[in-house]
């Protein structure tokens, strides 16, 4: 079944740009900092990069805080004297969670001022999503009875977790968006984001296709999904329409990158399903917030890695 966009937050895990210009002495006190001059003359000449990973050299957002708890300690050691009423973890958390209602909204709100509406589609796809390792997958009440195995092409062994589903315009901008256990067929998935977006056309893949399943989202939300059949089926497509689609739908692709990259996606160290479908939404929002700056700043709404520096 799939959970619609629930309890978002907005806590980038690359969130070292909260406290700009500040370092923390030995005795917890905050002070302005004051680079170099030649320091500063190489950052305003080159943007920064990261060192080492598997493609050295390219520019790339550096993680100050790995996550809420690493934020949440730095504060809990630092910023005490300036925030005497600072929350514990577990207040944190909860209040996070609270957010859920004003952080969906501003998604959607920005995620519809965004989008094209005049394009002529938009394209629907699935992505795993890690749980816990598979040694914990045994293990009592983590995601007991919500996360299952599923096996992608691009992976050598199954995965427990779930499958993250996007519904992205050609611009690249998530008009919806859910969560799905890993071995889900994706035609329900399908017409779950179907029943949420409420689009006129959409592009899928295989894993869509579907004569029954084609003409039932037709008939009962009017919207027309061109899944690429297989290539054994009576209605396979011609070659060239098939790269054509393929094409198309690489810009899912990028925004499932972009998601996993730079917003941690695949790194959400959540226990507890309320705690994933948090942090999922919280990534999609604080991408959308990225291409809605990106927007303002008359950028292409992708370019999101040197605001994340």
């Amino acid at each position: 079944m799939l959970v619609a966009n629930l309890r978002p937050k907005v806590v980038l895990p690359h969130g070292s740009r909260l406290l700009p210009g500040l370092i923390v002495r030995p005795r917890g006190r905050l002070v302005e900092a004051q680079p170099r001059l030649a320091d500063a003359e190489n950052r305003s000449a080159r943007p920064a990069q990261r060192s080492g990973g598997p493609h050295p050299g390219h520019t790339r957002a550096v993680a100050r805080f790995r996550s809420e708890r690493d934020f949440w300690r730095f504060a809990w050691a630092h910023l005490r004297p300036y925030f005497p009423k600072l929350c514990s973890q577990s207040q944190l958390n909860r209040r996070i969670r609270a957010l859920e209602p004003e952080l969906r909204a501003l998604q959607l709100a920005f995620a519809r001022e965004l989008a094209e509406p005049s394009a002529v589609y938009r394209v629907l796809d699935t992505t795993l999503v890690l749980a816990i390792v598979r040694v914990r997958a045994s293990r009592k009440g983590l995601f007991c009875g919500q996360a299952t195995f599923g096996r992608s092409a691009s992976k050598t062994e199954g995965v427990y977790g779930f499958k993250a589903a996007l519904v992205v315009d050609p611009n690249g901008v998530i008009t919806a968006f859910g969560l799905a256990p890993a071995s889900s067929d994706e035609r329900p998935i399908g017409e779950a984001l179907v029943a949420s977006d409420r689009y006129g056309a959409y592009l899928a893949d295989k894993g869509f296709t579907g004569v029954q399943w084609e003409r039932l989202l037709m008939e009962r939300y009017g919207a027309l999904v061109a899944a690429t059949p297989k290539n054994n089926s009576r209605r396979a497509w011609p070659k060239a329409d098939r790269r054509w689609a393929s094409d198309k739908r690489q810009i899912i692709e990028g925004v499932i990158g972009q998601l996993k990259d730079f917003f941690g996606l695949e790194r959400h160290r959540a226990k507890t399903l309320g705690g994933l479908l948090a942090r999922l939404a919280a990534k999609v929002a604080a991408y959308t917030c990225g291409q809605r700056i990106n927007d303002t700043l008359s950028r292409p709404l992708r370019h999101l890695a040197d605001l994340l520096i």
